[in-house]
């Protein structure tokens, strides 16, 4: 293609864009190709992609003609600031060669933020100039502290490495004149080429493209990935004139895109739960086929579905998507979850649905999202090999598109929100209303999808505020969403509305006050009202609950003692991992013959997924008499919820009433044959007689922590003990609001529930603080912290964790502590207090160069994480080392059986 460099050449065939390193350092792409690569791709998926395209117009207040020239124009930008002499001289080799010249001056800042400076000082007078600004827009941009629309579409574009360019530096510093003539004469050649003539940029609502440079900065940085794939735009360093080398780049920009499975599949037409799910002697619950009967309205819809566990709120909640699909509301579905493990049971689940969503015209794609995603047999099974790219090389900090395109391509998590079906954990969806890098791709994936949110009541304040925001930023791109959940107390299911309501410009939505009886519950709010609709549900999960207090730990073995004794398999539910551990190694010790198992979340990963299997198969729904006669589990909050178990007793220590609902929902959880009437055992101090100011802490001193408003605990102890059980769903509302609704708890517990309560509303204030305000626009102006997305705060825990990698040490060598598979760092990490495992504790033996010639393998290098080398200690136990933030060396001790405990707790307990 094209010829050799010639002194007739334009000044822009003279600037590299991308280049190879190592055996590829010789090649290079041009960087007008680069910049039309990138345009091309914009422009075909503008073209091909008719959801995207109306929907990006929608929120511009554009037509979509007018769109499709000025988007792939405005494209061509984003790598303008590559035009600087300081980023050119990054390759000195290059530079030579292209332009005999070389820079002296050393630094120079990131080529996205070199590119707002030549913006900022030269182009946009230039583009006065080439009559592309009207005369009100270029006036306005000529003021320079007074930004236009224009000036956060231009954000948008140069913004495409996951941040905002800053607003500071002078183009003069890094740009010699030539530099500027060089990009001023690309801009020229660009707008004739992608421009109908005397197009001037249309004059769009200014608040609304404010709002829409968040949307537009994720489509800048999707095309920047897919247009920096070699595999589809090889290096050229030919000269090809532009208008010769702009439908080659659109053939290679419909090769990608076409093999990336960007493009939309159709929704299938039949959208009854019976076509969906092949149901054949199957009937709908109430819930479901009210849904399947309900009216939808145009524009954005928020349905918030709350039913008892086994409802059939996910099918409820598929059904109204493919609905929603089929009626042109929405063009997929993302499922948010709370948990890995949530994810990877919805990801099995759809996967055996998600393709009669659509029809066979294009194959759709299922994409599981979460930090553990490749640990995951059915995802791996799944995902499609990718041929390695190129490596590309910068070196101004930026990281190389082609490797975030090689990674996305083989399913990268933020590609999980551009897929039609994606599943994963809420916090992947949180992060596009976050300051965390790239934050605007997973909210472009986001966009005219429906977001379906589970186990709603499972966030905290600070999640809920998060939520909050994420529905207000879907509702103002037109989107709806689909929140599940067992009960919402009143007041957080109207926060919820009148979020998602602001988003869409509606007015003020006041819900109706509900009473015990209103539940199951339907919510659905839209154009034109908020429905409320009370649901009946179906026989099989009406259930009654016989509940009994104990006040003893001893209390507590009598029950385990006659229920082994009676063949019967136990779960003793315990709130710290602290207190699981304990009571484990006590009852080993009383009871050798027992088998005895525990379950929490201080293990390695691959050593906490082999007991989760374990423990699945001997309590779940397929387990035999044989398997679950006379076995106990000790365990945490980490069998409340995802994961289908089943107990003949269930014991459980006092927590708040929503999780203690959730957890009798493993008891009796399937049909078994005669087991009596269901018995939950909650073990707390009594919530009568003398109630002090230290009633919950002295009975679970580690658990006052972890759940700090004791007049919430004393408000379920004295309803659970003065009713003696419940019914659900009839029961459900009762329980939520008599414990989240009242205050009436005794006067000794006022002081620690009013520290709890500010503690929460102070939670709910930072998660705010933390949220983007997207009606700033997408701009360097913001003085948002922008944070890497290892630690972005989609949660906000009471204390700091870091990921440490667990290493062995063989004696020559330190080896990862799960080994002989793949990816064995991730199944080697366990999550550890920061302020423990500041960093790494060399030894004489296992010295700092030894450590760092480990991290080098670790994922990221370590990055983020810590390694924590393990030496054998006996048969079962290793030992390591790390010192905590004040530098004090701190002692570990990790078997497969225990897990990760530190030394003065394993001396406390007494363990072995």
């Amino acid at each position: 293609m094209g010829k050799t460099q010639t002194k007739q050449s334009a000044a822009y065939y003279k600037y590299w864009g991308k280049a190879g390193k190592g055996d590829t350092a010789e090649r290079y792409h041009l960087l007008p190709y680069h910049c039309l690569d990138v345009a091309a791709v914009g422009y075909v998926l503008l073209e091909l992609h008719r959801p995207m395209r109306e929907s990006l117009a929608k929120l511009t207040g554009i037509n979509a003609a007018a769109l499709m020239h000025w988007l792939p124009f405005l494209l061509t930008l984003h790598d303008i600031g590559k035009f600087a002499a300081s980023f050119q001289s990054r390759r000195p080799d290059l530079f030579r060669t292209l332009q005999q010249r070389q820079w002296e001056r050393g630094y120079s800042p990131r080529h996205d933020n070199l590119g707002f400076m030549l913006w900022r000082d030269h182009l946009r007078e230039h583009f006065h100039q080439l009559g592309l600004l009207k005369k009100r827009e270029s006036g306005d941009l000529l003021t320079r502290h007074r930004p236009t629309a224009l000036e956060y579409w231009i954000q948008a574009m140069i913004g495409h490495h996951g941040v905002p360019p800053k607003q500071e530096g002078m183009c003069s510093d890094y740009f010699e004149t030539q530099d500027i003539d060089a990009a001023r004469e690309f801009v020229t050649v660009a707008g004739k080429l992608l421009l109908p003539p005397a197009t001037p940029f249309p004059q769009p609502d200014f608040e609304r493209c404010q709002i829409a440079s968040w949307w537009l900065a994720g489509f800048a940085v999707l095309c920047d990935w897919v247009g920096s794939n070699t595999d589809y735009f090889p290096f050229s360093g030919a000269i090809c004139p532009l208008p010769e080398y702009w439908p080659l780049a659109v053939s290679r920009a419909q090769t990608a895109i076409a093999a990336t499975e960007l493009l939309p599949a159709t929704p299938a037409g039949n959208t009854g739960l019976k076509a969906l799910f092949a149901w054949e002697n199957e009937y709908p619950t109430p819930l479901q086929a009210h849904c399947e009967q309900l009216g939808l309205h145009e524009g954005p819809q928020l349905f918030i579905l709350e039913d008892v566990t086994g409802a059939g709120k996910t099918e409820a909640a598929v059904m109204l998507v493919h609905r929603m699909m089929a009626e042109g509301y929405a063009q997929g579905i993302y499922f948010g979850l709370p948990t890995m493990a949530t994810a990877n049971a919805m990801y099995g689940r759809m996967a055996t649905v998600y393709r009669r969503l659509f029809q066979g015209d294009i194959k759709p794609s299922l994409v599981l999202a979460h930090g553990a995603r490749d640990l995951s047999a059915h995802f791996r099974q799944a995902r499609i090999p990718v041929p390695e790219q190129q490596a590309v090389d910068y070196g101004d900090e930026t990281e190389p598109a082609s490797s975030h395109c090689s990674a996305w391509l083989a399913d990268n998590r933020k590609k999980a929100l551009l897929a039609e079906v994606g599943v994963g954990t809420i916090d992947q969806a949180l992060m596009s209303i976050l300051p965390s890098r790239h934050q605007s791709l997973r909210l472009l994936g986001l966009l005219g999808k429906l977001l379906v949110v589970d186990e709603v009541h499972a966030c905290d304040a600070y999640m809920n505020r998060l939520l909050c925001s994420l529905l207000q930023a879907h509702a103002a791109s037109g989107g709806s969403a689909i929140l599940l959940s067992a009960t919402l107390p009143a007041k957080q299911r109207q926060q919820l509305v009148d979020a998602f309501s602001e988003g869409a410009g509606w007015c003020a939505r006041e819900l109706n006050k509900t009473g015990v009886d209103d539940y199951p519950l339907l919510t659905h709010a839209h154009s034109v009202n908020v429905d409320e609709t009370r649901l009946a549900t179906r026989d099989s999960v009406h259930r009654s609950v016989k509940v009994e207090m104990l006040h003893s730990r001893e209390d507590v073995e009598s029950w385990l003692a006659a229920a082994v004794a009676a063949g019967q398999c136990a779960c003793w539910v315990r709130n710290t991992v602290s207190d699981a551990r304990e009571s484990f190694v006590r009852l080993c010790d009383q009871h050798p013959d027992w088998d005895i198992d525990l379950f929490h979340a201080r293990y390695a990963m691959q050593d906490r997924l082999d007991i989760e299997e374990r423990i699945v198969n001997r309590f779940g729904n397929k387990s035999t008499p044989g398997e679950r006669r006379r076995q106990v589990l000790i365990a945490t909050q980490v069998v409340e919820q995802s994961l289908d178990l089943d107990f003949d007793l269930l014991i459980t220590d006092l927590a708040p009433i929503d999780l203690i609902i959730q957890r009798a929902g493993r008891l009796h959880r399937h049909q078994r044959g005669k087991r009596g009437i269901p018995t939950l055992l909650v073990h707390g101090p009594d919530p009568e007689g003398d109630i002090t100011a230290t009633w919950f802490k002295d009975y679970f001193t580690g658990a006052s922590y972890v759940y700090p408003h004791h007049g919430q605990l004393w408000r379920t102890a004295h309803l659970l003990k003065g009713q003696g059980g419940f019914r659900m769903p009839e029961d459900a509302r009762h329980l939520i609001e008599g414990v989240y609704a009242s205050s009436e708890y005794p006067a000794t517990l006022d002081e620690v529930s009013a520290e709890a309560e500010g503690s929460a509303k102070a939670s709910g204030s930072l998660g705010r603080l933390n949220t983007l305000n997207l009606e700033n626009g997408y701009s360097g102006a913001d003085e948002n912290r922008w944070w890497d997305e290892a630690k972005t705060p989609t949660r906000l825990a009471e204390v700091e964790t870091t990921t440490v990698f667990l290493a062995r040490w063989n004696g020559k060598s330190l080896e990862p502590w799960i080994g002989d598979t793949d990816h064995p760092w991730p199944r080697s990490a366990v999550q550890m207090r920061s302020d423990l495992v500041a960093r790494e504790a060399p030894t004489e033996t296992i010295t700092l160069e030894v450590i760092e010639a480990c991290r080098e393998r670790l994922p990221a290098k370590g990055r983020w994480g810590i390694l924590l080398p393990l030496v054998a200690d006996d048969d079962d136990c290793w030992r390591g080392q790390t010192l905590n933030k004040e530098e004090e060396k701190l002692t570990f001790f990790y078997d497969a059986k225990l897990g990760m405990i530190k030394e003065d707790e394993r001396q406390q307990q007494g363990t072995p």
